[in-house]
């Protein structure tokens, strides 16, 4: 059963990338800083809440390395540190020294090794402890400090050599115990296992799952491959899903893949900087997730914010470019996190085309089974933490060029030089086992989430259920959206009362806690999760401080559509 305890992982693992938030006021804590919450939380998500055993690296590296005085961040590569770095000395609002260091993990010698060990570099940050605040903030905005896996392998290899590898071990054993347990109905069911033991049928289709979906999942000969079966899966994806005829739309070597979704869109943005001859701003279209606004503020000459992303908005730009408006590229969300709203990607593309500026567009939410943006966009980022790895226990994104792009040329030259892959080994390995079900879970979450926003609308005490097939942006959606897709998984509503919603919140027997995509149902208050230092901002873009966002999981949805009808009731 779902967890209701403060702090706890989601799943129980030890890279989770979901937190247990499990009512209303202790989100609101959380967000205040009370200790009541705080110091229960030994885990969160991975980008806003640094893994034990990267605080246990960094701390390792400051008694080794470190001056009196300073802390430092772990970075996945010398490249990165020194972005860190850059974002340190622009922000600080003192002349600030800051050393950056770069350490390497020896190569594997034998064959037997190469299964176990890597070489890899790391770029250690360090700087004045009360700058932490401000690193951390490129931490989460940029989306590429070291995994948790990677701050636990590095960590063996520097300091913990004579250690056995118990440790990890019994890592990964915890994982497939949490499978174990969640194997049935992972937010809603509990075992069907009868006492403390475990019934033949649950132990022989438990064994069977371990057997092709973790099987030598820790091996690193396998890491390379592991990473371009997934730019193999994602690009077919897209061509299987677009209905053409003709040539190849994206070519595997057009996908590349990142530590995380949030880093796609630091990286896009970072690349189209390097590219333009005179970087200018660029437009955020609709309200988006906050770190993408972060990235377009805090990095390179700011941002024109559109944050309804609607037709007049659009008609605005418009005249704005007409009257000699140059931008460098327009950002949105579609379907947008969290109203849902799809943009009107033909317009905008026929503007870009007209006053040349590229499109950046992240299709998480919709996710590329669902939606076709190829044909709109210069760039396509996608986090694949979300849906398409499911199971919530690792960070990833990927980026894909459009080679039809006008931008195409300069953008593959820019990533042919400076692109690095820092996604760690074992993390595209967990992926690629994680994603091989994608498209029939896509499918299975689509026709649940339907059934649930019927339930929804017909319900008196919901004001208002955000959700592309009811949308007002409906008809965008739908010029987008592939012939066997539907409307996705995540869904926002709004109770007439306040006060509903909390109550409702509190008593819904689901996981609670940020993030969405995941094989479990989960909820959580999105505008007090995301926004609660900006909560009458955020208002003026129609985003009310009181909306609830479920992203809908594999449960039976039977099941499913009967525990939040009670909590309705």
């Amino acid at each position: 059963m779902p967890s209701q305890e403060v702090g706890t992982p989601i799943p129980n693992v030890p890279h989770a990338v979901s937190v247990t938030l499990p009512t209303w006021e202790a989100t609101v804590a959380y967000e205040e800083g009370e200790e009541w919450v705080t110091s229960k939380m030994n885990s969160g998500y991975p980008r806003f809440f640094i893994h034990q055993s990267i605080q246990k690296l960094c701390r390792k590296l400051e008694n080794k390395y470190g001056r009196q005085g300073e802390k430092c961040l772990v970075f996945p590569s010398y490249k990165v540190a020194k972005r860190c770095r850059e974002f340190i000395k622009n922000h600080s609002k003192e002349k600030v020294q800051l050393r950056v260091l770069q350490l390497s993990t020896n190569d594997p010698v034998t064959d037997t090794e190469k299964s176990t060990k890597i070489g890899t570099t790391i770029g250690v940050v360090f700087f004045p402890h009360n700058l932490f605040p401000l690193a951390k903030n490129y931490w989460q905005h940029s989306g590429e400090g070291i995994s948790s896996r990677m701050g636990e392998y590095v960590l063996k290899e520097l300091f913990e050599k004579d250690k056995d590898v118990i440790g990890l071990r019994g890592n990964l054993k915890q994982e497939l115990q949490a499978q174990k347990i969640q194997l049935k109905s992972p937010s809603i069911t509990a075992s069907r296992a009868s006492g403390t033991g475990v019934n033949e049928d649950v132990e022989k289709e438990f064994n069977t799952f371990i057997e092709q979906k973790y099987g030598r999942v820790l091996d690193f000969k396998f890491a390379k491959e592991a990473k371009r079966a997934l730019r193999r899966r994602i690009s077919g994806e897209i061509e299987q899903g677009c209905n053409h005829s003709g040539s190849r739309l994206v070519d595997e070597s057009d996908v590349y893949l990142f530590p995380s979704g949030m880093a796609t869109v630091f990286y896009a943005h970072h690349a189209l900087l390097n590219i333009s001859d005179k970087p200018g701003k660029s437009v955020c279209f609709g309200f988006p997730y906050v770190d993408t606004l972060n990235i377009l503020k805090k990095f390179g000459p700011g941002v024109i914010f559109l944050g309804l992303g609607d037709d007049e908005s659009l008609q605005q730009l418009e005249k704005d470019l007409e009257g000699g408006l140059k931008i460098m590229a327009l950002f949105c969300e579609c379907p947008s996190n969290p109203l849902l709203k799809t943009p009107n990607l033909k317009k905008i593309k026929e503007l870009s085309d007209k006053y040349d500026f590229a499109i950046v567009v992240d299709e998480t939410v919709g996710n590329f089974l669902n939606i076709h943006v190829l044909p709109f966009a210069d760039m396509i980022a996608s986090s694949l933490t979300k849906v398409f790895s499911g199971d919530s226990n690792v960070l990833a994104g990927s980026l894909i060029l459009n080679k039809s792009s006008n931008y195409y040329q300069k953008l593959k030259k820019f990533f042919n030089e400076e692109y690095e892959d820092l996604f760690w080994v074992e993390d595209a390995l967990w992926l690629e086992r994680n994603s091989r079900d994608f498209v029939q879970r896509v499918h299975r979450i689509d026709e649940t989430s339907a059934k649930v926003v019927d339930l929804l609308l017909s319900h008196p005490k919901i004001s208002k259920v955000y959700y592309p097939s009811i949308s007002p942006t409906k008809k965008y959606y739908d010029e987008i959206k592939n012939k066997d897709g539907g409307y996705g998984g995540l869904i926002s509503f709004l109770f007439h009362k306040p006060e509903a919603a909390i109550k409702f919140f509190n008593a819904v027997n689901l996981h609670k806690g940020p993030s969405l995509g995941t094989n479990f149902t989960l909820a959580c208050p999105y505008a007090i999760l995301a926004h609660y230092q900006e909560l009458d901002e955020i208002e003026k873009w129609e985003v009310d401080r009181n909306l609830i966002r479920i992203s809908i999981g594999l449960e039976d949805s039977d099941e499913l559509l009967d525990v939040i009808r009670k909590s309705l009731d």
